[in-house]
């Protein structure tokens, strides 16, 4: 259904659009990570116990400063840089980019913030490097490193247990603006991440999926010692350097499995992968939905969907889940679209399965796992109301769908939007076209 899919393109889809070149590889480059960190165009996003920053009244909401002044002025930001605040900015962040190089315990101190080195907006995703090297101005506009790296740095800092470098920023966001104290604040709403913008919405989920598995993972799996955050946020090291055996300076067993195992996935952030499926009957004139008994007092009816197992294929974890949950058995299931989803850090991959109705296959039977208060299948021409006409659609029973952010209601309404339409009298079964 490439034309009916066009409006919802991977490239927009939110919390997952491409806004910076993580060039990760450069997070163990410590002369780039100190450069990048002190440099007057560096962006700088908020957190305090995994929550952002925001301004209730600003048009993108997410508090977005830089170290110099003039810098994001133009995106509704605050004009004076951090540098502006004094000293105490500055020496915070030599402290921090000292103790990454180091790779020094006190990354994990109270008191101290936790910086993470996101990655630059460049030219690869829209940057017009052209005009920012055509500006005149006695602060820099973007990093040029090793003149190949060009561009502008973005870093997460969570302030939790900060308290003075907390009152630091937010006293700096009041001195330099207008805004309402009331408005500042650091948010937990689900309201306001689902409105924060498509570029603002990346920038806060790719900041908080780092932030919020660094702050939830202090300990050591392998051997309960206690881990830092090294190479400016993007792996955690244990620290526990007890030897087990030394053959010579360069082979070296440890205690720890972790720091033995040469690739460990207890050391990098973790995405968990789930599956969601729109589920419709072959001829999609029927659109299966589930009730979660978490939304049930919402009657916010939506797709199926579940954590992927070990060892399972995108297909087999669709199949499972939608018989888990609903008894239904599908015949087919097609892949359509991905979405990072930052409660905490999920990939929700999304799909679209066929049932064949027989009878046998479409009859729900929620006695499995009990993880429903309801599922049905509802009439296309409803959905289709819902989402193209939601005040005049009879609705009885006060039902919702997910809102339009999310990859649940995107796939939806691609069922909907390949379905034939009441008027319409076309043969052309609609699978084929999504």
């Amino acid at each position: 259904m490439e034309e009916n899919m066009s409006a919802v393109s991977q490239d927009n889809i939110y919390f997952g659009k491409e806004v910076i070149n993580r060039v990760s590889f450069l997070r163990e480059d410590n002369e780039f990570v100190t450069s990048s960190v002190l440099h007057p165009s560096t962006r700088f996003i908020f957190f305090e116990n995994s929550n952002p920053l925001v301004d209730k009244e600003s048009e993108g909401k997410l508090v977005i400063l830089s170290n110099g002044d003039n810098q994001v002025s133009d995106k509704g930001g605050v004009s004076k840089g951090l540098f502006s605040a004094g000293d105490e900015w500055q020496q915070v962040l030599s402290a921090w980019s000292e103790d990454n190089k180091n790779q020094d315990m006190s990354l994990r101190e109270t008191g101290k913030p936790v910086f993470v080195f996101l990655g630059i907006e460049d030219e690869s995703v829209g940057l017009d490097l052209t005009h920012l090297k055509s500006l005149e101005s006695s602060e820099e506009k973007y990093l040029d490193y090793q003149g190949r790296y060009q561009g502008i740095p973005y870093y997460a800092v969570d302030l939790s247990g900060c308290g003075s470098v907390r009152d630091l920023v937010v006293d700096h966001i009041l001195k330099n603006t207008s805004v309402d104290p009331s408005k500042l604040f650091f948010t937990y709403s689900r309201n306001h991440f689902f409105d924060l913008g498509e570029v603002n919405a990346s920038l806060y989920s790719h900041a908080k999926m780092f932030v919020e598995w660094i702050s939830r993972n202090r300990f050591c799996p392998g051997c309960g010692h206690a881990v830092i955050p090294v190479h400016a946020g993007g792996k955690l090291k244990c620290t526990n350097d007890t030897v087990a055996e030394k053959r010579s300076e360069e082979d070296v067993t440890y205690k720890c499995p972790v720091r033995n195992a040469k690739s460990s996935n207890a050391s990098f952030p973790r995405t968990d992968a789930v599956v969601i499926a729109a589920v419709a009957s072959t001829d999609c004139t029927k659109v299966l939905l589930s009730l979660s008994r978490r939304y049930a007092q919402l009657k916010m009816y939506a797709c199926t969907a579940g954590f992927m197992e070990p060892s399972e294929t995108v297909e087999t974890a669709v199949r499972r889940e939608l018989w888990e949950e609903t008894g239904v058995s599908c015949s087919s299931v097609e892949l359509k679209m991905t979405q990072p989803w930052p409660f905490p850090g999920n990939l929700m991959i999304g799909c679209v399965a066929y049932v064949d109705f027989n009878g046998s296959n479409e009859v729900v039977h929620l006695g499995h796992d009990k993880e429903l208060a309801d599922a049905r299948w509802f009439d296309v021409e409803f959905l289709r109301g819902l989402i193209y006409d939601f005040d005049n659609t009879p609705n009885p029973d006060s039902l919702i769908i997910p809102q339009d952010v999310s990859v649940a209601y995107q796939l939806i309404k691609s069922v909907v939007d390949a379905a034939p339409s009441a008027n319409s009298n076309s043969s052309e079964n609609p699978s084929n076209k999504l």
